[in-house]
């Protein structure tokens, strides 16, 4: 009886007071019936007391306007522009969208500003890779392109952080690109804005160091627009409330030092801004 569940309406409540992140887990889910399955799933049968070491902090993100967003997992779109595409060797034109993962705590709230990421290690090639952040909102699979844009919650402006000596590596040998793509502190995120306060139409998107231009391009030259991603990425994974997908990056992507302040700005969107140390 470690559990009381009314709905998943905002009054699901947990009677082990000492451990809030059992209300946070349940509140998070659309059904009774689903919230009774993930914790049996989490904890087994006995209560949340049983847990061998403390449960992880929960993953958010800040909005703007002051709430937070919890995050369940990063989607990543590879080569969504031509001509990063074509700078990174490919023809993007014969190419369906393709993804890769990055671990949920890979994402960082920059939203503060005045923040300070790690120089990972294992790398002399650390990457920028400037892209827009869609944030999903609902639950679905298969998702008709006519319902696609209700998935779509809010959007931000992020970092793909990339060990690109690492991925050249794993290119070279066939090998899959989590080593260089999901390392710690590689997903950078600004204040997400609720999707019926932007509109991606005109808008453009550029990355700058140290107050340089790097990349620019408008979000329109994306090849899989914002909807069409979501209704193919749903065909192989079922969405749920709190995915991120970073949506590609454009030509210009290049390599960081140590002190470099980066800048992700897309128009409409808090920046994403950090320096890394």
């Amino acid at each position: 009886r470690a559990f009381v569940t009314d709905t998943c309406s905002g009054r699901s409540a947990c009677t082990l007071r000492s451990h809030t992140s059992c209300r946070q887990i349940a509140m998070a889910c659309t059904s009774t019936r689903r919230t009774s399955h993930f914790l049996r799933g989490v904890f087994g049968r006995r209560a949340a007391s049983s847990l061998v070491l403390p449960a992880p902090p929960m993953v958010t993100l800040a909005v703007e306007g002051g709430d937070r967003f919890p995050v369940r997992r990063i989607y990543c779109v590879g080569r969504n522009y031509w001509d990063h595409g074509i700078e990174m060797g490919g023809d993007p034109s014969r190419e369906p969208p393709f993804f890769f993962h990055k671990p949920t705590d890979a994402a960082v709230d920059v939203s503060a500003g005045s923040v300070d990421l790690p120089f990972p290690q294992q790398t002399e090639k650390l990457a920028y890779e400037g892209e827009l952040v869609m944030a999903v909102g609902r639950e679905g699979s298969d998702v008709a392109p006519g319902d696609a844009a209700s998935f779509i919650w809010g959007y931000g402006a992020g970092v793909d952080m990339t060990r690109r000596d690492l991925q050249q590596v794993a290119k070279d040998m066939r090998r899959p690109w989590c080593a260089s793509k999901g390392f710690d502190f590689s997903g950078p995120v600004g204040a997400l804005v609720r999707a019926e306060s932007f509109d991606v139409a005109g808008k453009n998107i550029e990355l700058k160091v140290n107050g340089e231009r790097k990349q620019h391009s408008a979000l329109e030259t994306m090849i899989w627009k914002p909807e069409e991603i979501i209704v193919y990425l749903s065909g192989y994974h079922r969405l749920f409330p709190g995915d991120l997908i970073f949506t590609g990056t454009p030509a210009g992507v290049g390599q960081l030092k140590r002190g470099d302040l980066v800048e992700s700005l897309v128009e409409g969107l808090p920046p994403c801004s950090f320096v890394v140390r």
